[in-house]
């Protein structure tokens, strides 16, 4: 049994001007797969003979000579021999409904999951319930919150037709749970390294370095509020000399300028390094010249995350989000630091669902919006900084765990093992098989917060204690004026609670703390959503505290 990748350029090869990290997953499996697969043949599945001859150029300059079997899309019946197509996406419904013309066991299909989030994505994963994919095909979940996602669209999807058509017997294939990879060979820096990079940026021996690598987009990766406030409070709290490099790209010049605005306004103390994140020296040189790694992901379309698990391979000990993927990746006290992350319950985020859906909303402006309603804990992240920045030890210790962890868990030699393990799996139940087939209301608008309630650490609860921060109260005016001058919050005006609103929640809080629960019957005329969500604006951009 062998397999047959369905090739197409824009999957696997990366656009160097503009790195999509799809792309970087792609073109990283198709270097291992050539790699560390024992195939005598590499079976092609593309719409062009130029594309398959890519692909072989793809193989020779990874040193790989193998003979390339090409199956175009006219010959598709020809995908019995190799027995399983590999799809470098979530698209597998369509892929089976090809199939059914032949028959439904007459190869496996296996794809693999990157963004969940957009509207023809989950078009394509509400589209699993009724199209003819079997126990024989996969769609690899590169975390278990993706995973809990895929399930929660899928499971929709068949209540929608137990209710309208009484359907009880439901076909799925295989979700399991398989990370992406990374060749950790390519990140093992040494004090050289280190000493000479940091050599080239201008960095002092006195200085801590701290790390953002990745798209710089605060609506669609990571807003930086939270990082640029807790290194700020750490600057001023430890005294010690910070740099931030901010290793990455941009979409545009006006997003480029709202990180600068920003910046200046949340950390003016942080020595700021911009650098081009799509140089791959200069992405070398920043893992090198590195102390720590940070990334503060808020965003639905974060599934996996890569660049922790390059700075792990770097021995950098991380500061992240405990959102999705970074769960799974980063051990808490151990690898680095997983900073709790907080979302509003199921039911608030129905509207942000259908603007998406009338097509009032664009994809960015939709996640945007759920973004600016998750919350990223700052004390905690100050915390975790102030730490690892006090302790060099601490560094070497969580840095090394890290390192080890990654060459163990997340090398691709390891994780193309796991690939075809479950292809030799799925052949096994195909082969036991007897021809069958499979047998649709729109999941692609559920409310994100229903959709991705298990990305945060907690779901806010009505016994949760609300609190005023110190002098928050005092200078709230000033400092909701200072916010909405920022394109970073203004942009997102849609969710930004009333002003005077806010302004009552805050002396309602002022002088005794309530739960939510007390503090919600004071507000029974006020639509519970936007109740919910102006407390947890407000604990987004440091005015409140939410303790148990």
């Amino acid at each position: 049994m062998t397999s047959a990748i369905y090739y197409s350029k824009d999957a696997f090869r990366i656009n160097k001007n503009k790195a999509l990290g799809r792309q970087v997953a792609g073109n990283d499996f198709l270097e291992a797969y050539c790699k560390y697969t024992n195939y005598s043949n590499f079976w092609v599945y593309a719409r062009t003979r130029d594309e398959a001859n890519d692909f072989a150029k793809f193989s020779i300059d990874n040193g790989i000579k193998r003979n390339i079997r090409f199956i175009n899309f006219e010959n598709t019946l020809a995908l019995k021999e190799p027995g399983l197509l590999f799809f470098p996406g979530p698209d597998v419904a369509e892929l089976s409904r090809h199939r059914s013309f032949f028959a439904s066991n007459a190869w496996s299909i296996c794809g693999v999951t990157h963004t969940t989030s957009s509207k023809r994505i989950m078009k394509s994963i509400e589209s699993i319930v009724t199209s003819p994919l079997e126990s024989w095909d996969a769609l690899i979940c590169t975390s278990k919150s993706v995973k809990s996602n895929i399930t929660t669209i899928i499971e929709t999807t068949e209540n929608n037709l137990r209710i309208k058509l009484g359907a009880k017997t439901f076909v799925r294939p295989q979700l399991p749970v398989i990370p992406l990879g990374i060749d950790t060979s390519k990140f093992n820096y040494q004090e050289k390294d280190k000493i000479n990079s940091r050599a080239k940026f201008g960095i002092q021996s006195d200085e801590i370095v701290v790390l953002y690598l990745g798209r710089l987009s605060f609506h669609a990766k990571a807003n930086p509020y939270p990082m640029y406030k807790a290194l700020e409070k750490t600057h001023h709290d430890t005294q010690k000399k910070i740099v931030l490099i901010e290793c990455g790209w941009y979409a545009n010049n006006e997003i480029k300028e709202a990180f600068i605005q920003a910046a200046e306004c949340f950390c003016p103390s942080i020595r700021l390094l911009r650098v081009d994140g799509n140089d791959n020296e200069v992405k070398n040189c920043s893992l090198a010249a590195a102390d720590i790694f940070c990334s503060l992901s808020d965003n639905i379309q974060e599934t996996f995350g890569i660049t922790p698990i390059e700075a792990m391979a770097s021995g950098l000990p991380c500061v992240v989000s405990d959102w999705n993927g970074y769960k799974d990746t980063i051990r808490h006290e151990i690898d680095g630091f997983r900073i709790q992350s907080l979302m509003p319950n199921e039911g608030l985020g129905n509207d942000l669902a259908l603007r998406y859906s009338l097509g009032i909303d664009s994809y960015d402006m939709y996640i945007g919006h759920a973004s600016n309603l998750i919350s990223i804990d700052i004390d905690q992240t100050t915390l975790a900084f102030t730490k690892l920045i006090s302790n060099k030890n601490l560094r070497n210790k969580m840095g090394d765990n890290a390192r080890k962890r990654c060459q163990n868990e997340y090398d691709w030699k390891t994780i193309i093992n796991k690939y075809t393990d479950l292809w030799k799996n799925l052949h096994e139940i195909r082969n036991d098989s007897s021809n069958k087939l499979s047998n649709y209301k729109s999941a692609d608008s559920i409310d994100p917060f229903l959709s991705f309630s298990s990305y945060p650490s907690k779901i806010l609860s009505e016994d949760k204690i609300i609190s005023i921060k110190k002098n928050n109260y005092i200078d709230f005016s000033e400092k909701i004026k200072k916010l909405k001058k920022l394109y970073m919050i203004n942009y997102a005006s849609y969710v930004i609670p009333d002003e005077n609103f806010l302004k009552k929640l805050l002396t309602d809080i002022h002088h005794n703390k309530k739960s939510l629960h007390e503090l919600k019957k004071c507000y029974q005329d006020i639509n519970y959503a936007y109740f919910i969500r102006a407390i947890l604006w407000l604990h987004k951009f440091d005015f409140i505290i939410i303790s148990d």
